[in-house]
């Protein structure tokens, strides 16, 4: 089978698996309408509802019990008395995303979807544990960086592709459950996302198309060819997007490790091929020694979608947040401080209607239409007013 034929083929199949999804609703998912699917602050109030017996689930400790026995793995005796924190404040204003006790335990879990790991994070949440580790939920289950915690004994790892799933589905297997229509529903749809945004979601689509690429050898040859072509693509498509925008801004960056092109590419190169965000970007210098050794840069990032705004750096390094809010406002009065990480100020290109995901770009149709060449004009001329509005107001 020609690569011609096998395109044609296979846009047949996902033109008609898509009508068949508009017509039954397939779509509709009130976590990616909402924002909620890799929002680590939205999803912590949903799992922080459901594990709470006093959540509107109205389903009493039943879902927290399956959590601590298939999430965390203990054996807890009494529950009667728990409690279910979220964003508990403890010392050093820092919040744990949830937090259960019970009698005889403190049990601090942090979420980690996309954020970034903040210096002694986990060794400060360690502190106020109770006959338990710091359990850290991230997409694979992956350990905190040492910045995190230097001492790896004190986490436990648990993922949302393996423990978090097994959870939802335990939950869905309660008879009453099943016959709570608007639970039921919710939890159906908190399995997809989840399954979307760790690679395991295989629906109809991927089944048809599956059956014509294993049709033969040809077949299969063809997908090859394709496959080794696509990375190239989406990786030349990055590249284009960072040199349009760095022509027309005009100013001269910074080399640094985060840039973009540093050490032959490596956080461009990576970016599609690495589990975890290599965030390349393009940092221009702002404002500097605001105190010694701290700078302001005004920053383009790319995680899964691209942003820019101003980011503050700690002797060249882009590490846990230096100013206070006091001090951003002064030094940057024209915004409102968004404080992320050592973010202090973001906003998505082009806007967060039109901003394509590049990691996921089967999550909406945005990132395709880059390949449109008047598309992709409109997209940079957008991208570059955001820009100067944010870097020039």
């Amino acid at each position: 089978m020609t690569i011609n034929f096998l395109i044609q083929e296979i846009s047949g199949i996902h033109n008609k698996n898509e009508l068949i999804k508009r017509k039954t609703g397939g779509y509709y998912n009130i976590f990616e309408i909402a924002g909620i699917a890799t929002d680590e602050v939205k999803m912590c109030r949903v799992i922080y509802d459901l594990i709470n017996p006093k959540g509107r689930h109205s389903q009493g400790n039943t879902y927290l019990k399956l959590f601590i026995e298939h999430v965390l793995k203990l054996h807890i005796p009494l529950l009667e008395n728990v409690q279910v924190y979220r964003e508990l404040l403890i010392e050093k204003n820092r919040r744990i995303d949830l937090f259960i006790e019970a009698k005889g335990y403190k049990i601090p879990i942090e979420v980690k979807i996309n954020a970034r790991d903040q210096e002694n994070q986990c060794e400060d949440y360690a502190k106020v544990a109770l006959n338990s580790n710091v359990y850290y939920l991230t997409k694979f289950g992956t350990m905190p960086s040492t910045y995190s915690s230097k001492d790896q004994n004190i986490v436990t790892p648990i993922s949302f592709a393996h423990d978090i799933l097994l959870w939802l589905k335990k939950c869905l297997e309660q008879s009453d459950t099943i016959k709570l229509a608007p639970i039921r529903e919710v939890l159906l749809q908190l399995i997809v996302v989840i399954k979307k945004f760790t690679g395991q979601m295989e629906d109809e689509n991927q089944m048809d198309i599956k059956t014509v690429l294993t049709s033969s050898p040809e077949s299969m040859k063809s997908a090859f060819a394709i496959e080794q072509s696509l990375s190239v693509i989406k990786l030349d498509k990055l590249k284009s997007i960072f040199n349009e925008i760095e022509k027309r801004i005009g100013k001269e960056k910074l080399q640094n490790e985060y840039d973009w092109e540093f050490n032959n590419y490596k956080r461009h190169n990576t970016y599609y091929s690495s589990k975890s965000y290599t965030y390349p970007g393009i940092s221009y210098p702002y404002k500097t020694n605001i105190r010694p050794g701290i700078d302001i840069w005004f920053r383009i990032e790319l995680e899964d979608y691209i942003f820019a705004g101003f980011v503050v750096a700690n002797n060249g390094k882009l590490e846990d947040q230096k100013l206070t809010e006091k001090e951003i406002k002064k030094c940057l009065p024209h915004i409102v401080p968004k404080i992320d990480s050592y973010w202090a100020y973001w906003e998505y290109l082009p806007n967060d209607e039109d901003a394509p995901n590049f990691k996921y770009p089967e999550e909406n149709d945005l990132y395709f239409k880059l390949y449109d060449d008047r598309y992709y004009e409109n997209f940079i001329n957008e991208c570059i007013k955001k820009i100067n509005m944010i870097f020039n107001s």
